[in-house]
């Protein structure tokens, strides 16, 4: 075919072509509108005035992370700054949610991407590949310096790949990161947020639900909520919708069941517990652990107890503590363990308490402690000294000052020993019961709290009792006795003494028949029958020599002395202060100088002030509480008339460590001798 060219008007020339292809034509796009995306924001939030100012002073960082436990108030911090800061920022407000993101195919990155660009006005038409969503994001948000705000984080690359362009540019996240680092290595910062203190737990409860009134029960109440705004949130909206309008009926029901304070209070999520969403994250071991937390009744505890609790190795067992350290379903301080009380609320709804591996998981924990208190115990007040129980399989883990050491130990768990007690009951194992009680009380004779000493002994008495263990039993009941006395319950202290020797004497153990005896003696030397509890002692002293028991004979002979109180039993403290000196036990060689310096100033026998000032600086030296306080005090009574200066110091010493021990003896003795303190102080 030919191409003719003719003229045109105007003297322009047509050509005519055979072929021109394909023609794009570009349409103009929607006129680009400013996004205000960020949802709504609290109008004032209560005790986060510290992280709001810091956010508003920092202009630089171009990453905020606010990073907490689920519950904590993260988000609602998030949007709050957002809202305070959004007008400093021309190019608007961004905001997404990792939570409502569906993916079909493709990772929640790349779908918040996408999500970002059609919002910027990029077509579907036109999207690139996975691999460039990112770069055409920077370039797009490049402009005009913007806020973006991203909430349900779970993991760095979430924000890292959705950094924009631009150098002005503010990202807040509301979630949760593995490592500060990657926030760091970008200019960022990290906002630690945690749950509230109390006061600022009851100032948000009483906003949120109009309630004000008893104080313990508020406490109480609050306690269940742990210092999280959507517990406090949800236990506040129990009582605004009326289904628990008074503080009593609401900490009724909650004491029932706080699985309500944890349940998502809006979104498609509504109603369901806040807390599944990072069990499912996790991996199967680190979720296996987590059950097994919820049935251990403890909320803290050590990395060797997560290791018996999982019966895995040290290395495996590190793994899975550092994962669920990240889930922030635990917090790591200075070597212990924690978890927030609700979030075990959430694990031992998933635990099975009856199951086999349960059962064995527990078993390995309270094993693992009694054999450890059996060494603590050890470690406080000897090796020679009489024990039911008999010595662990295991290498004893005390070294060094083991009587520091073996206290720290009891200060340390004491608290988890007393919860595991019932979870051994429960489990079916009562000479672990018996033998735990039996270690504590070690504890007990050096720290007089005799309301848990008492709790302790009674489980382990009862478990010695289904036992059939004779000689356990009649242990526990004279330990029994020395709280029960000095909490003037005579009546059944009586009972348990005369008890403990019907029983001792049927299983014919020569230590423990006298052990007892010294126990029953101090028992009738406290309610004012010294004449029995003289009886006991000699008894006992006769059956500790005929088991060629010294230190047991010394023991008696102490309490004999303190308990004829003239020359013969100042002879009777002589020997016994004299064996434990040959036995090394420095401790009862300074008790038996106590009673010693007591009985010498009573008797007006010259050495008391010096004995009693030997025996304070003894305990002192080794950490022994209790007595150290009784010698001061002691020194005080002796030295206030002649040297008052010193006999003051003596008495402020002995209130500070009464004190210490929570003892309502500190109280007394303050009351007491107001006048000589105000005066002293003068």
């Amino acid at each position: 075919m030919r191409n003719e060219v003719g003229s045109v008007g105007g003297g322009s020339s047509l050509v005519q072509a055979q072929y021109i292809g394909t023609v794009n034509q570009q349409l103009p796009g929607p006129e680009r509108v400013v996004p205000h995306e960020t949802p709504r924001a609290l109008r004032r939030l209560v005790g986060r005035e510290k992280h709001v100012k810091a956010c508003l002073e920092d202009r630089h960082a171009p990453l905020v992370v606010f990073d907490g436990l689920t519950g904590v108030g993260r988000r609602a911090l998030a949007r709050y700054v957002a809202e305070q800061v959004k007008d400093r920022y021309p190019g608007g407000t961004y905001y997404t949610d990792y939570a409502t993101h569906t993916v079909d195919g493709e990772t929640v990155i790349s779908a918040a991407l996408r999500s970002l660009l059609r919002r910027d006005g990029v077509r579907d038409e036109v999207m690139p590949a996975e691999p460039g969503l990112a770069s055409l994001w920077r370039s797009r948000s490049s402009g005009a310096a913007a806020v973006m705000l991203l909430e349900n984080v779970t993991e760095a690359e979430q924000f890292l790949q959705l950094m924009p362009g631009g150098q002005d540019w503010l990202v807040l996240v509301a979630g949760r990161v593995e490592s500060p680092i990657e926030v760091k290595e970008v200019g960022g910062k990290t906002v630690k947020v945690a749950p509230l203190d109390d006061a600022r737990s009851a100032q948000l409860f009483r906003e949120l639900s109009g309630l004000d009134g008893d104080d313990l029960l508020l406490a109480e109440i609050l306690g269940y909520c742990g210092g999280l705004p959507l517990a406090l949130r949800n236990a506040a909206t129990l009582v605004v919708v009326g289904r628990c309008p008074s503080l009593p009926e609401l900490a009724a029901r909650l004491r029932r069941s706080r699985a309500e304070l944890m349940r998502s209070d809006r979104g498609p999520k509504k109603g369901e517990p806040v807390f599944e969403a990072t069990y499912q994250e996790a991996t199967e071991p680190a979720q296996r652990a987590y059950r097994l937390l919820g049935a251990y009744p403890a909320i803290d505890f050590t990395a060797p107890v997560f290791r018996l609790l999982i019966g895995l190795d040290e290395a495996t067992a590190g793994d899975i503590l550092a994962e669920l350290v990240l889930l922030k379903v635990l917090q790591e301080d200075r070597g212990r363990y924690s978890m927030h009380p609700l979030v075990h609320d959430h694990a031992a709804s998933l635990s099975g308490l009856g199951d086999e591996e349960t059962h064995e998981a527990l078993a390995r924990v309270v094993r693992g402690f009694r054999n450890v208190a059996y060494y603590a115990d050890a470690a406080m007040i000897g090796t020679n000294r009489y024990r039911v129980a008999g010595t662990p399989e295991i290498p004893n883990p005390f070294t060094g000052d083991r009587r520091a050491n073996g206290l720290a130990w009891f200060e340390e768990n004491r608290r988890a020993l007393h919860e595991l007690l019932p979870v051994a009951r429960e489990i079916g194992l009562v000479d672990e019961i018996w033998q735990i009680a039996e270690s504590l009380a070690a504890y007990y004779f050096d720290r007089k709290r005799h309301a848990d000493s008492l709790s302790s002994l009674r489980h382990g008495i009862k478990a010695a009792e289904e036992a059939g263990n004779r000689a356990a039993e009649a242990r526990l009941r004279s330990l029994a006795s020395r709280p029960l006395t000095d909490l003037e319950q005579f009546e059944q202290a009586g009972d348990f003494v005369e008890r403990s020797i019907e029983l001792a004497d049927q299983d014919g153990h020569l230590v423990l028949r006298a052990s007892v005896r010294e126990f029953a003696g101090r028992y009738h030397d406290l309610v004012g029958q010294p004449e029995q509890a003289q009886r006991r002692y000699r008894e006992s002293i006769e059956l500790n020599e005929a088991a060629g028991e010294a230190r047991g004979e010394a023991l008696s002979r102490m309490f004999l002395g303190q308990s004829l109180g003239d020359a013969e039993g100042l002879r009777e403290l002589e020997v016994a202060h004299r064996t434990f000196g040959e036995l090394g036990d420095g401790r009862l060689a300074a008790r038996a100088l106590l009673i010693t310096g007591q009985v010498r100033i009573r008797t007006g026998v010259p050495g008391g002030i010096d004995a009693l000032t030997t025996a304070a600086e003894s305990f002192e030296a080794s950490g022994a509480t209790f007595y150290e306080a009784q010698a001061r005090e002691a020194l005080h009574a002796a030295l206030v008339e002649e040297s008052p200066e010193e006999a003051r110091s003596h008495l402020e010493r002995a209130i500070e460590l009464y004190r210490e021990l929570g003892s309502p003896r500190a109280g007394k003795l303050a009351s007491e001798n107001d006048g000589g303190l105000d005066g002293a102080e003068s």
